[in-house]
């Protein structure tokens, strides 16, 4: 079977591989270099949606935001406090739109092929790769690759915990949302099996997207999760409803060190390269900027180096050993977080954008004990060192 040239295959069309395709072709240098995106067909089919919080002069999705909010609200057992989060808003986009855009993208440039195939395996050579599918074979030069094994960060990683949420799109007969704000966390729910929150997004005064999260090292069945919907809703709103849409995923959360490369030497991307912020499962933004990095050093012939580790890959460790050891102090220093420190400047370190004095001042607002503690669990030697690989 002879293969098929491509100068760039990226394998997964998920957020990650949408997002780096649109990056090439838009990018400056960008002339018309042949694009391939493989995909079980699976990404583009499961219902989800992604928020992140921006600045609102400009972002490069602005056009399928659908809603975005300017106040936020935490809720815990003193109750719920609503803040002004500017100079940040809120942003909500549908997966289904996310999808649509992109794939009308793929239809509208003849140089990119979109194919629901499954990559077997990849090869590497001297001057690039090989992918065999289900169906076919390929060779380009750069091969990216969302493509992770779990079971080997499960055995290889200090911590790995899982962001497990399940959600409703609802309507109600009453109007009980107040659709300026979007509720981040509300802890006034069962804590008795790891740290957990109601996520609450309203579209309108008679409908929201309800989502139930929990950070645990502990399956939950579907089951659990419309229990606690249910309870949820009927305690907090009191208003029959109707579910329009359901959504389910679950993200890891450890302190495992991705690497800038998979071990066939492709680059990584998306959760594969740690894209995913692992205290909190944002990664919207963050897929963004690294996929015009991504694209900015391959078009100008640059180097792919690999990751540096910064003071926020510590604080996330930091907070990931107390979401194992002790849950209930951890989701304590959560809500003290929101409470003690501004949303605006709370948003901007989850953003991992303030300075080292801003840092010193969170840091001196939370619980100092358990953080001293935890702070020799970091110290000891981890269980796996990944050596970075180089692409061709």
């Amino acid at each position: 079977m002879s293969e098929k040239n491509y100068d760039i295959i990226i394998i997964g069309a998920g957020c990650a591989g949408m997002q780096l395709m649109k990056a090439f072709l838009h990018h400056p240098l960008y002339r018309n270099q042949r694009m391939l995106l493989l995909d079980d067909g699976k990404s583009i089919r499961q219902q989800k949606s992604w928020c992140f919080w921006y600045r609102p002069h400009f972002h490069p999705y602005q056009h399928l935001i659908s809603k975005q909010w300017e106040h936020l609200s935490i809720g815990s057992k003193g109750g719920v406090q609503t803040k002004k989060i500017s100079p940040y808003v809120y942003a909500y986009i549908d997966s289904n739109d996310f999808f649509d855009y992109h794939l009308q993208l793929i239809h509208d440039n003849p140089q990119v092929d979109y194919r629901e195939e499954q990559v077997l395996y990849t090869a590497k050579n001297t001057t690039g790769f090989y992918v065999n599918t289900s169906k076919g074979a390929y060779y380009s030069r750069y091969v990216f690759s969302s493509s992770w094994n779990q079971k080997t960060i499960v055995e290889q990683a200090s911590v790995y915990l899982q962001q497990q949420f399940y959600g409703w799109v609802i309507e109600t007969d009453n109007a009980v949302f107040n659709d300026n704000a979007a509720t981040l966390m509300d802890f006034r729910v069962d804590q008795l099996q790891g740290v957990s929150f109601t996520y609450v997004l309203p579209f309108s005064p008679h409908s929201a997207l309800v989502e139930f999260t929990s950070f645990s090292d502990k399956p939950f069945d579907n089951l659990y999760f419309e229990d606690s919907l249910s309870n949820y809703i009927h305690t907090h709103f009191g208003s029959a409803f109707s579910i329009k849409k359901k959504e389910q995923a679950v993200i890891p959360m450890t302190d495992y060190c991705f690497n800038r490369f998979t071990s066939e030497g492709a680059v990584a991307i998306g959760t594969a390269a740690g894209m995913i912020k692992p205290t909190t499962g944002y990664a919207f933004n963050r897929i963004m900027r690294d996929s015009h990095h991504l694209a900015e050093q391959i078009l100008k012939g640059k180097e792919i180096t690999g990751f540096e580790r910064s003071r926020f890959h510590f604080y996330d460790r930091l907070l990931l050993q107390l979401l194992q050891k002790n849950a209930q102090e951890a989701g304590d220093i959560l809500q003290t977080l929101f409470n003690k420190i501004s949303y605006p400047l709370t948003l901007k370190f989850l953003d991992e954008d303030t300075s080292v004095w801003q840092e010193a001042f969170i840091f001196s607002k939370l619980p100092k004990k358990s953080f001293i503690q935890t702070i020799p669990e970091l110290w000891k030697q981890p269980r796996f060192r990944n050596i970075p690989a180089t692409q061709a």
